[in-house]
């Protein structure tokens, strides 16, 4: 896996995208340390495009590219359409040695989320669908503050009704700064 990118299994490109946005940030609340993270893709076509084969009977939606083509690109974000995130640890725990090598699992089930502004994220893929079933870990670059995300959880269709997460994602993303809460800033010296 290339880092930088995302990939979605069984999509038209195995090869994956680009990202050309990614920013995580930490904030406080109730003296808990939250993350958002915000992730933009380049247009799903941007490195190939795939010939309109209208002879060809795809399966699903999932495996067409003219209908990836319709949404172009990919937004997945804890804040962009409602104010998700999810919780990491105490503030007082907060260091990049405590984030290193830290795995957490969110949304795990999603069939237990009640309300659509519970998820931890929300994501505009091939319409307004759902993520869940996140594992997402932090490993930290050599003894710097830049740390590598790996990435993994499940989409579901939920813009054509089908609330299935039966269609996997992953991602890697390098050399992403350790994130210090705003109530901290400044604190430090």
């Amino acid at each position: 896996m290339d880092k930088n990118r995302i990939y979605f299994e069984g999509n038209p490109w195995p090869e994956g995208h680009p990202l050309r946005e990614f920013k995580w940030t930490a904030r406080v609340v109730d003296g808990e340390v939250w993350f958002d993270i915000h992730l933009k893709s380049a247009d799903y076509y941007s490195e190939r495009d795939i010939e309109d084969d209208e002879d060809v009977d795809y399966e699903s939606s999932w495996e067409n590219p003219i209908v990836w083509g319709n949404y172009h690109r990919c937004t997945m974000s804890t804040h962009y359409w409602h104010k998700g995130g999810f919780r990491v640890c105490s503030l007082h725990e907060y260091s990049p040695e405590y984030l290193d090598g830290l795995e957490l699992k969110i949304d795990m089930h999603p069939e237990q989320i009640e309300e659509w502004d519970d998820f931890a994220f929300h994501i505009y893929l091939l319409g307004h669908d759902a993520v869940a079933c996140h594992t997402i870990k932090f490993i930290r670059e050599s003894d710097s503050d830049n740390f590598s995300i790996q990435w993994q959880g499940c989409a579901a269709l939920a813009y054509v009704v089908d609330y299935e997460f039966k269609h996997p994602f992953k991602l890697l993303v390098a050399k992403q700064k350790f994130p210090m809460p705003l109530c901290l800033i400044g604190a430090i010296k």
